[in-house]
């Protein structure tokens, strides 16, 4: 492009001498050499115009470019993140599920430690230091254990737990989490209660499932240290 520039600025300088004598139709020597001075300044001025123009689109296109490498960065590093999420929760569960397995070696130290993981997972995944289970007979609406781990949940009453209903697992009542397990081992059920919890992972409905999860693991340790 600038040989191009400097090309017409040569021809420019040379027009007197390119035009000399000559005279076109109506047009003067000198006319002649003002009409072609103009029209390679017109000619230059266009090119410079039409070059800035591409190069306009060039810095939109640019622009573009970075917000969608912008945008594929954002979702990649979302991609990690979940991921890691989702590998941390698979890891909790793995944990208790290999805790449940070998039946064979359940003692009441074992029991306490997979109780303890529950909460500890329950407590992880919803931000919360303090987490307990709760086991509570419905014909009765008794409680026949609770187990707090480093948490304390005694201001739940079996009421709360009784008002969740027959098909609702998991609720929010005066900042508790209430999870339930999915089903009942002759007539117990297993509740998971939090406090203390983050609004934003109580709302993932992934992480609920978790806690349903969860409750139905210590039901079924429960039941089968009780011999129920």
């Amino acid at each position: 492009m600038y040989w191009i520039y400097l090309f017409l600025f040569i021809v420019a300088v040379l027009v007197p001498d390119l035009l000399e004598g000559r005279t076109f139709a109506f047009l003067s020597e000198n006319r002649l050499e003002e009409l072609a001075i103009f029209v390679l300044g017109m000619a230059g001025f266009l090119i410079f115009i039409f070059k800035e123009h591409q190069l306009s689109l060039r810095e939109d296109e640019n622009v573009k470019d970075k917000k969608k490498l912008f945008r594929a960065t954002k979702d990649l590093v979302d991609s990690y993140s979940y991921i890691g999420e989702v590998n941390r929760k698979m890891e909790i569960v793995m944990q208790i599920g290999l805790g449940l397995a070998d039946k064979a070696e359940l003692s009441r130290d074992k029991e306490k430690e997979i109780y303890n993981s529950i909460l500890a997972a329950a407590s992880s995944l919803m931000n919360s230091k303090k987490a307990c289970l709760r086991f509570v007979d419905t014909r009765t609406n008794n409680t026949q254990m609770d187990f707090f781990g480093d948490g304390v949940c005694s201001l739940v009453k079996n009421a709360d737990l009784a008002g969740m209903g027959e098909n609702v697992n998991f609720k929010k009542v005066n900042g508790y989490i209430l999870a339930s397990s999915l089903k009942e081992i002759n007539s117990i059920k297993c509740y998971l209660v939090i406090e203390g919890y983050s609004e934003l992972e109580a709302d993932n409905a992934n992480n609920q499932e978790l806690l349903k999860f969860l409750a139905s693991q210590g039901l079924f340790l429960y039941a089968y240290m009780a011999k129920i």
